[in-house]
């Protein structure tokens, strides 16, 4: 797939990668810039995509500069390693946190494996990259690419390694996975809470920082641009907030299937782009999270 540009933006470009075989699911943002950037690199079976759509677009590898990463999950990081390779210039940027998750991942993928059990081949894996090709992101701490100054927020709900990223020439922020999930074909905003490191109130923060900034438009990495922003972020409020009631009422007295299949009637009844068992995975996945956020709670609270 070829990078399309966004309409407002005549050096931001953003490619579908058909993360999981599934159209419409992974992005991969490019800013042509007086320095490259590629914001989010998939899994490690995305690099080939990324790589031919980086051809399609006239540019060589060595001419990207800079690799974002918004967090060290497997599908936003995984592909990094590799893609380094192919790119002898590039360095990568990832949260303070998350740094040594990409240094050595061994760790990271023996946890995901256990934690995604049937669904971890379509993750993929991760390569160990060398510490003088990794630079840790402090909160607050920007790159300049030319005309565009990018501004690095930890965003630390969906996990704590997370980064959201503000465009200060466009206004647009690149959400990485906290703001949760954007289905554009069939319109769908749905939570992301994933399993282990999930906390709603840092979330929920995150989301009122994104409406002080006002944004022209979200960059979803689940998927593409979002052009209401402030309609999505105040949705998303209210969809992250009934969802962890929900799991919380329901967590002792239903299986986790039982609840899945509730909030998949709730939310994707009308769904006709993207399958139904795709739509269900995501959602096992956060009902999963939110089971062990609130298990977390419980054990955190005063006995007595």
């Amino acid at each position: 797939m070829a990078f399309e540009r966004l309409p407002w933006d005549a050096d931001t470009w953003f490619t579908d990668v058909h993360m999981f075989h599934q159209a419409g699911f992974g992005s991969v943002y490019l800013i042509d810039d007086e320095r490259t950037a590629i914001v989010e690199t998939g899994t490690s079976n995305d690099v080939d995509a990324i790589l031919a759509a980086l051809q399609a677009f006239d540019r060589r590898p060595a001419e990207v500069d800079a690799l974002l990463i918004s967090h060290v999950h497997l599908d936003h990081a995984g592909g990094a390693g590799f893609l380094l390779d192919a790119m002898p210039n590039a360095t990568v940027y990832v949260h303070e946190r998350g740094l040594k998750h990409l240094a050595d991942p061994s760790r990271l993928v023996a946890s995901a494996k256990d934690a995604l059990q049937d669904m971890a081949e379509q993750f993929g894996t991760m390569r160990p990259i060398r510490s003088d090709r990794l630079v840790a992101v402090r909160d607050g701490d920007t790159l300049d690419l030319g005309s565009r100054v990018l501004t690095f927020r930890h965003s630390t709900g969906h996990a704590p390694h997370e980064l959201t990223i503000e465009d200060g020439k466009t206004r647009c922020i690149y959400t990485g996975d906290e703001a949760g999930l954007w289905f554009p074909r069939d319109r769908i905003l749905m939570p992301v809470t994933p399993p282990p490191s999930f906390d709603l109130a840092r979330n929920l923060d995150s989301f009122t920082k994104m409406l002080a900034y006002a944004p022209r438009a979200l960059l979803f990495s689940h998927f593409g641009p979002h052009t209401e922003p402030r309609q999505a972020i105040e949705m998303q409020m209210q969809n992250y907030a009934t969802w962890a009631a929900l799991v919380r009422a329901r967590r002792k007295e239903r299986t986790e299937p039982e609840i899945v299949q509730e909030l998949f009637d709730r939310h994707c009844r009308g769904a006709t782009f993207y399958p139904e068992r795709f739509l269900r995975n995501r959602i096992q996945n956060s009902v999963h999270g939110l089971v062990a956020y609130h298990q977390r709670l419980e054990d955190a609270a005063p006995r007595g």
